[in-house]
């Protein structure tokens, strides 16, 4: 029987909290500024990236050893000061160095993640077009915050808007970003603070007890049997989608197509928003509730998958798989999953397999257990409860841990722990990731 290794990892003394703050321009010239600020960070990425791509074009054509060295934050950040130095090139040096330069740390973290064999996802760094990027940029160090005004080099100070958390906190970095279109557009600086672990404006997960969390299409459900749902989209779907169809049909470089996509990133920053703080209040009730928290160890990519298949072997249900992988993506499973790894005291994952067809109180696993998606009926025992709810029972008793103490709901199963197999349930948050499908499940899972 394997045993579940404890923690002897020392509790910080200080932890690190983003807030989002609205930033204030006040002028014309401000906002002008900032924006030309943010086009010279774009402008620097876009120079350094070509410099790197001409030196591995050379090297590749030379045939020599080695290589056209590695694009480190270090050596692109050379590359940026001789930019800075070379002639008419001038106008760079009206914006501050620090922050203009620290578009190479972006950079270089591509880069990182791009020759990263454990981030397959991460393709290699694109350049960033004037139309279709954001407008921002990041104060890396010596951040001045005083009497609610951000200040700016080598512009001044800007009203910030009510810091209604952290204020007494020491600021690390900003991110100031621009998130809206129009002739008076709204920037926003993320503001990130170090605060002692006690500071009254953190807050702290339960003390002791633990729970599991079952995640669905639209909903999660723990095993204290409360639902938390995902908020529905649905009205912000239909109008993005009709968007979206009308700017395929209009001319590119247009001004149409310009307003028309302007319109479009509105919705889908409302309905991101709506998503984010969905899943913001769900990970916090959570982590309210117990000390630890048990998921399953979904692998949320190969769930997604598409099912068209290929030529010569075509897939089947191709459109109710894509409104099924739609769905998925939708509810948020990733952002809850990393909200509770640093919300939730601690955060386990169990293999996923048949907790949705087993039996919390007698073990029994059949797939005649569901009759329906709702309900569940042990065909062994007689067992019946709500099938998220039963399922959520399981992923805790999976894990070995004590259930947070609840009222009685006629289920008792959270107390029976040898209910099912034991199976090897404790991991980091960087395991192997593992699907609903026992033959797809991960294999290298630390113990």
């Amino acid at each position: 029987m394997t045993s579940i290794p404890k923690s002897t990892t020392q509790e910080p003394r200080t932890v690190i909290r983003t807030l989002r703050v609205r930033l204030y321009p006040g002028t014309a010239a401000n906002g002008q500024y900032l924006e030309q600020l943010a086009g010279a960070c774009r402008f620097a990425w876009n120079h350094v990236l070509a410099g790197h791509e001409t030196d591995y074009r050379t090297w590749k054509a030379s045939g020599k050893p080695g290589g056209p060295g590695d694009p480190t934050f270090f050596t692109l950040g050379k590359r940026f000061t001789q930019l800075r130095n070379a002639p008419g090139h001038e106008w760079l040096k009206d914006y501050s160095y620090e922050i203009v330069r620290y578009t190479c740390k972006y950079l270089g973290d591509a880069y990182a993640a791009f020759f990263d064999p454990d981030r397959p996802d991460h393709g290699c760094p694109q350049y960033k077009a004037r139309h279709y990027t954001k407008p921002a940029f990041t104060i890396p160090s010596h951040v001045r915050i005083e009497d609610g005004r951000l200040y700016i080099p080598k512009m001044g100070w800007t009203r910030l808007g009510p810091v209604h958390r952290y204020a007494d906190g020491k600021p690390l970095t900003v991110r100031v970003r621009q998130e809206s279109e129009g002739k008076q557009p709204k920037w926003y600086a993320y503001i990130v603070f170090e605060v002692p672990v006690d500071h009254p404006d953190v807050c702290r997960p339960a003390e002791s007890g633990a729970v599991g969390v079952d995640r669905n299409v639209g909903q999660a459900t723990d095993s204290t049997g409360a639902v938390h749902e995902i908020p529905d989209t649905t009205v912000e779907d239909a109008k993005i989608k009709r968007y979206q169809r009308r700017i395929a049909r209009q001319k590119k470089g247009s001004n149409r197509r310009r307003g028309t996509g302007g319109k479009l990133r509105k919705l889908q920053r409302k309905r991101a928003r709506r998503r984010d703080n969905a899943t913001h209040q769900v990970s916090r009730k959570v982590a309210d509730t117990a000390h630890t928290v048990v998921l399953e160890d979904l692998n949320t990519k190969a769930m997604t998958k598409s099912a068209k298949g290929t030529v010569e072997n075509p897939g089947k249900n191709v459109k109710q798989k894509a409104g099924l992988n739609r769905a998925i993506l939708a509810s948020g499973w990733g952002q809850l999953e990393r909200k509770l790894a640093y919300k939730a005291g601690e955060l386990r994952f169990v293999d996923p397999a048949y907790t949705s067809q087993a039996c919390s109180r007698c073990g029994h696993i059949a797939k005649s257990n569901r009759p329906s998606q709702a309900v569940f009926a042990c065909g062994a025992c007689g067992f019946r409860a709500n099938a998220d709810h039963n399922a959520a029972i399981n992923i805790l008793v999976r894990a070995r841990l004590p259930p947070v103490p609840v009222p009685a709901r006629g289920t008792g199963a959270a107390a029976r722990r040898g209910a099912l197999p034991p199976w090897s349930v404790a991991r980091p948050a960087t395991g192997t990731p593992a699907t609903r499908e026992p033959d797809m499940r991960g294999v290298h899972h630390r113990i």
